[in-house]
């Protein structure tokens, strides 16, 4: 991996103070305080996609003989566990502050745990923490690692904070937790099969996307009982 990647490092927290700052003013101070607790919720949901990566290792998962194999790890180990740890904490404690009181504030809080996710997560992956046997483009991975978690953050933060203000919210927070963490897998295994292309009009499509949800948050305002 080359010298310039370790700049990365920085990208999370300088993006996730820019917004403590930015949206603190604009907001106050209760505001400030559920964006300090939603990126804590992402430090500490790291702890899920480690223990997901240790038993993936010691039931031999990690060994990616066949393609199979090969998706298992990136939507399951890596997709899934990564979402998983970020959802727990963020639907459970997160969204129901009363500073949540906006669809765009759900995938703002979103976008803020995944910031203190990828934190943490980055450097671990770099180090090599949990000796995983996946093949990735380290340099490239590690330079669209913080862009591409925020994207899923988006996904994941327009449905579940969306779904707070709706009758339907249990299928709401499963579409946001589910669709996260299959861009999350699909985005893994682009990188661990050095496809390119779909890399390419993956990054493409869920930009679409995302820009979409962030519009269709930003100008719903939630129905007054």
């Amino acid at each position: 991996m080359r010298p310039i990647a370790y700049i990365t490092l920085a990208f999370a927290p300088v993006v996730a103070l820019a917004m403590y700052l930015y949206l603190g003013r604009k907001y106050g101070k209760a505001f400030q305080k559920v964006l300090i607790r939603s990126f804590l919720a992402g430090v500490l949901g790291v702890s899920v996609l480690a223990a997901a990566k240790i038993l993936s290792s010691l039931l031999g998962l990690n060994d990616l003989r066949s393609l199979k194999r090969l998706i298992f790890y990136s939507f399951i180990t890596i997709g899934f566990a990564t979402e998983l740890g970020k959802f727990i904490l963020y639907r459970f404690y997160i969204i129901p502050k009363k500073a949540v009181d906006k669809p765009i504030h759900g995938i703002t809080m979103s976008v803020m745990t995944a910031l203190g996710f990828c934190t943490i997560a980055l450097p671990g992956f770099m180090l090599d923490l949990f000796h995983t046997q996946a093949l990735y483009p380290y340099t490239l991975y590690t330079f669209v690692f913080v862009p591409a978690n925020i994207m899923f953050a988006v996904v994941m933060g327009f449905f579940v904070g969306m779904g707070k203000f709706i009758k339907t919210y249990f299928m709401f927070t499963l579409t946001g937790l589910f669709g996260a963490a299959f861009f999350q897998g699909l985005f893994t295994f682009t990188l661990m099969t050095s496809d390119f292309k779909l890399l390419s009009l993956f990054a493409f499509g869920s930009t679409v996307i995302v820009f979409i949800l962030g519009i269709k948050a930003a100008v719903t305002e939630p129905e007054i009982d």
